[in-house]
């Protein structure tokens, strides 16, 4: 088997510390997606700020830049989760020393505290110990097989180990990984990049500060639910509340683990909306460590898009990457079912389709079973998507998660209504604060997988325009009270200069 790649700086290291080093799992500067834009435009708007970019890929994702880095990044380093360095040969006498670190590895995947991995990572920094000691010797072997007898038994022996392999090896690579030298640590998720920030808190003593978007283990949990390459035996049957130990639950267990690590040793941890709160505090995050921050938009990009008034038909817009969690099948059922109602509807899908391409063509499949190829447009990626919020009459999300989404807000910004799916912060940006009434929401709020409550809340505004107007005018009102990009980058660079006074007064 070809090994894989090791962790490898995508460019120079700077001569100078960066104000913030921004840890980012899996998109920018290589995807293009809601979390990369905001990257990208958090970066160029902080012109004052240099940064150092760490991205946490997998050896298997091509990393062609798909964002031109912005002037203020002073460096990006990819660090390779899949991989990690050999370290040092075990030699004789050692056996005791490695079984007890893979064991402190064993306690991180399936328990995880802030306290037990800075030990780890203080040990892997002195040791000199990798790859080669902790997952390819004989005393490495004897530590799995006891992990395999305690917490997994049962299971397929070649999976358990394969599993425990990958997750060991991902945080191994995170211990071993060079930190970049930066006054503040800032990670974009838990997971991978908030173990990182957590380590280089840990080794440097500088702040880091989480920022999430939507929550990690619940989106993990999501995917985790759906995958079919997890092996399951029928031992604890439907109840999701089984003691028995499978695949699954170890996953998430690690997953889960991250999230408390990353939160024991944050200084600060926001999040857009308040609601993500209550998860993050399930997850053990500290309350007084919360706060609320929420997206933002360039107002004057969309305040000045004008309503075309040329004769077309009733059109629909949906703004998303074509993958599962957006769920794009949904929303191509709910135009089958929308059509009964307007027959002459235009629906158009805006988004990337290179992320997922078997579940892309799933979605084009499924638009032809439904005889919907007059209906349905999908435009793929494009240049700007402003172009469309003036020729449309309303925006659909179908998601199955989300956190803020982007597209909500710059649609109702430029007066679009909308119906969305009841996830993340959408009814709070649709209906406003709690007691705010009907006559303020700019849109309908729906359940997640339910084309007929989809289709029929579209329906209401596609042939009322009055009510659309209203709703559309309701949205565009409260967007540029709350989201305006300005206020929200002050709030981070205030973050930033709290948690610098906060370090040189420690």
């Amino acid at each position: 088997m070809k090994p894989s790649p090791p962790p490898s700086s995508s460019s120079p290291a700077p001569s100078a510390p960066a104000d913030v080093c921004l840890l980012v799992e899996g998109g920018y500067p290589y995807l293009l997606g809601g979390v990369s834009s905001w990257v990208d435009s958090f970066i160029r708007n902080l012109p004052h700020r240099s940064f150092h970019v760490v991205a946490f890929t997998i050896s298997a994702q091509p990393r062609t830049r798909r964002f031109e880095l912005p002037e203020n990044v002073i460096a990006l380093t990819d660090v390779v989760i899949d991989a990690c360095p050999p370290g040092a040969m075990p030699i004789f006498g050692s056996g005791r020393r490695i079984e007890a670190l893979v064991a402190d590895l064993r306690v991180l995947v399936t328990e995880g505290t802030g306290r037990a991995w800075t030990r780890f990572a203080r040990k892997i920094e002195t040791s000199g110990l990798a790859q080669r000691a902790l997952l390819d010797s004989r005393p490495a072997w004897v530590a799995f097989q006891r992990l395999y007898d305690e917490v997994i038994p049962g299971a397929p022996l070649v999976d358990v180990f394969w599993t425990w392999r990958f997750l060991a090896r991902s945080m191994l690579a995170i211990a071993t990984a060079p930190i970049p030298p930066a006054r503040t640590y800032h990670a974009i998720s838990t997971g991978y990049p908030g173990l990182f920030g957590a380590r280089a808190k840990a080794l440097t003593g500088n702040p880091f500060l989480i920022t999430e978007h939507g929550i990690y283990t619940n989106e993990r949990r999501i995917e985790l639910s759906v995958a079919d390459w997890i092996y399951e035996s029928s031992a604890a049957g439907y109840d999701v509340g089984s003691d028995v130990a499978e695949l699954r639950k170890l996953w998430l267990s690690a997953f889960n683990a991250m999230a408390r690590i990353s939160y024991d040793c944050a200084d600060l941890i926001t999040t857009q909306f308040r609601a993500n709160q209550d998860y993050q505090m399930q997850d053990g995050a500290e309350p007084a460590k919360l706060r609320a921050i929420p997206n933002g938009i360039e107002l004057a990009q969309f305040s000045t898009i004008a309503r075309s008034r040329e004769p077309r038909r009733p059109r629909v817009l949906l703004v998303g990457r074509l993958v599962p969690i957006k769920d794009i099948r949904t929303f191509i059922q709910a135009m089958a079912l929308l059509r009964r109602a307007v027959p002459d509807l235009d629906a158009m899908v805006v988004g990337p389709d290179d992320e997922d391409p078997a579940y892309a063509a799933e979605c084009r499949h499924l638009v032809q079973q439904l005889g919907l190829q007059d209906t349905v447009r999908f435009l793929g990626r494009v240049a700007d998507v402003r172009a469309h919020f003036g020729c449309v009459d309303v925006l659909a999300l179908t998601s199955i998660s989300e956190a803020q989404p982007l597209a909500l807000l710059e649609a109702g910004a430029a007066g679009v209504p909308a119906v969305t799916t009841d996830v993340g912060s959408c009814r709070e940006i649709l209906e406003g604060p709690p007691g705010t009434g009907l006559d303020g929401a700019g849109g309908f709020v729906v359940g997640a997988c339910d084309p007929q409550a989809t289709a029929d809340a579209l329906a209401r505004l596609l042939v009322d325009p009055a009510l659309r107007q209203r709703m559309g005018d309701a949205l565009r009102e409260r967007i540029h009270a709350v989201f305006d990009q300005r206020r929200v980058i002050a709030m981070y660079d205030d973050v930033y200069a709290s948690l610098s006074r906060r370090s040189s007064t420690a």
